[in-house]
């Protein structure tokens, strides 16, 4: 994706020229200066033109109580028992019902993956960060990851690491390998979650949630196929 100008980003966003350089200031929005003149990224405007017209996202209990019913783990959802069970799986209902049937058209599948950022954006803490090429293999390897996020079972081949990681281990864990905050350049995905929350590492509605967030069209389409194949699952067994 390019860029555009301040002026163009303040007329996609309905909002004024001077909003637009006050997220940029407060960094809300990334942008360049080149020259006296300041361009926008469009893959930031894009992020925020999604959440102003995307559902309300879940909280991270709702988040992960979703996921957790997506396995059918109605006795690992939370201490509120059947009646959080229940909402969960009525949520996940509403979810997958949009994919029962195969997707082709792609103005649908843009939904679904807008739906899918939006809704599971605060089951963890997304950082981008960059590491060492020479130091991949070994942080990939390193046993503090809560889980490791396998792209390439998806069909998705990837150098890059992405991986679920307590709280608590964070800052040793960058401090360690070197990492540095990073946005195109990054190699390193973290999605940060509470050091007693399950990060499912066999869900395939967690790893849609995290292909979503990829943004780029394999991903995507990726994440409208598991999608699909988990609501034909659940419609099966929620008979």
């Amino acid at each position: 994706m390019g860029a555009v100008s301040v002026a163009q980003a303040a007329e996609r966003l309905g909002v004024s020229v001077p909003r637009i350089h006050q997220r940029i200031a407060d960094g809300s929005l990334s942008a360049e200066r080149i020259g006296s003149q300041w361009v926008v990224d469009e893959r930031s405007l894009l992020r925020i033109q999604e959440r102003s017209k995307a559902g309300r996202p879940y909280s991270a209990r709702s988040a992960w109580a979703v996921i957790a019913a997506s396995e059918d783990a109605r006795d690992r959802v939370g201490v509120s028992g059947l009646a959080v069970s229940a909402r969960a799986r009525a949520q996940l209902r509403r979810l997958l019902e949009p994919a029962v049937e195969p997707v082709a058209d792609e103005e649908v599948v843009r939904q679904l993956v807008v739906s899918l950022r939006s809704v599971f954006r605060n089951r963890a803490h997304r950082r981008l960060l960059r590491a060492a090429p020479a130091d991949l293999a070994d942080l990939r390897a390193d046993g503090r990851w809560a889980m490791v996020v396998d792209l390439g079972a998806s069909g998705i081949a990837s150098a890059d690491v992405e991986g679920y990681l307590a709280e608590s281990d964070v800052d040793g864990f960058v401090r360690d390998y070197l990492l540095v905050e990073a946005d195109n350049d990054a190699n390193v995905v973290l999605h940060v979650i509470s050091d007693s929350q399950d990060p499912y590492p066999n869900s395939r509605l967690r790893l849609a949630a995290d292909l979503a967030e990829h943004r780029g069209p394999r991903e995507e389409a990726r994440a409208v196929e598991l999608l699909h194949e988990l609501a034909v699952a659940w419609k099966e067994v929620d008979r």
